[in-house]
């Protein structure tokens, strides 16, 4: 692989777990915004069932994200973690994409926890009832 599909594949892995985790997190407060409010008192939404499909979505684009980190950790592994002298450029910018990945994978993992907590958590809550 070129270094700049590893420049994407490393951007793709820091972003996109954090951005899908606030997209459910919001989404996940409206579905249930929906239907616990006066509005949603006809609709019939199905609460369980939204929340569950968000879940393994994000959780699924969470796990990919993981991936391409993965991806580029394994690619750039002889680069190191930049904290030794380089001779070449091209060295500078493995060396920076290995360690993102690193990070990338370590964030990841908390993100794809915090997704699978987010989502158990509003599939067993007691449903609508006041405070």
């Amino acid at each position: 692989m070129t270094l700049r599909i590893l420049g994407i594949l490393q951007w793709v892995g820091l972003l996109l777990g954090a951005g899908v985790w606030a997209a459910q997190h919001v989404l996940g407060s409206g579905l249930t915004q929906a239907e616990c409010g006066a509005g949603g008192a006809g609709s019939e939404i199905s609460n369980d069932l939204w929340q569950a499909t968000l879940t393994a979505c994000a959780a699924a684009l969470v796990v990919f994200a993981g991936a391409a980190a993965i991806t580029v950790f394994a690619r750039t592994r002889d680069a190191g973690f930049g904290d030794e002298p380089a001779e070449e450029a091209g060295d500078v910018r493995r060396a920076r994409l290995h360690f993102f990945a690193a990070a990338s994978i370590a964030a990841n993992s908390i993100f794809l926890m915090i997704i699978l907590l987010d989502g158990v958590a509003s599939l067993y809550q007691l449903g609508c009832r006041q405070s």
